[in-house]
Formats: structure tokens, C-alpha cells, sequence
């Protein structure tokens, strides 16, 4: 069995389970998850996530830029004011 096929094989619980214990920092039975660990299950859940055509909003790693992008056009409307004496 090769990766793609391990990933294929992977069902929605065992990749909720794998993204539960990537933002805990330990797996179901309490045990701390080891950088390699984090590794390996980061790039499966990437390769499921591209396989089943996961939302991009739901995928790992997801950061909305949309509020900043808002935040940085209000603040660019804003120009500083200089009291001359």
C-alpha cells in the first residue's frame, strides 16, 4: 500500500480525529503528538483535504484575510494630522 491508497482509505473520523489531535497537541488516549508525528499527519490531512475537495475555508491551515484586508483599507483612508506651531 502506497500513500495515495492510505489516504483514500482514510474516512471523515479518522481525519477529524488527526485534526483533533493536531489542535490539542495530543492524541485520543492522551499521548503527546511528536514533531514527526506532526509532520506526517499535517501532510495527510492536506493530501485528504485536495483528494475529497475539502472547502478551502475548512482546510488546515486556513487563515481569513478578508478582516484584514478590511482593516488595512480603513487604516489606509486614515491620514496622520501634523500641528504645525
Amino acid at each position: 500500500m502506497n500513500i495515495d491508497d492510505l489516504i483514500a482509505s482514510m474516512t471523515p473520523e479518522i481525519y477529524n480525529n488527526m485534526k483533533q489531535a493536531l489542535e490539542l497537541g495530543r492524541w485520543g488516549d492522551g499521548r503527546a503528538v511528536t514533531p514527526a508525528q506532526k509532520e506526517h499527519t499535517l501532510e495527510a490531512m492536506i493530501r485528504y483535504e485536495h483528494l475529497h475537495n475539502i472547502a478551502e475555508t475548512e482546510r488546515v491551515g486556513y487563515v481569513d484575510m478578508t478582516n484584514k484586508r478590511k482593516k488595512k483599507a480603513a487604516q489606509d483612508d486614515v491620514q496622520p494630522l501634523k500641528i504645525i506651531k
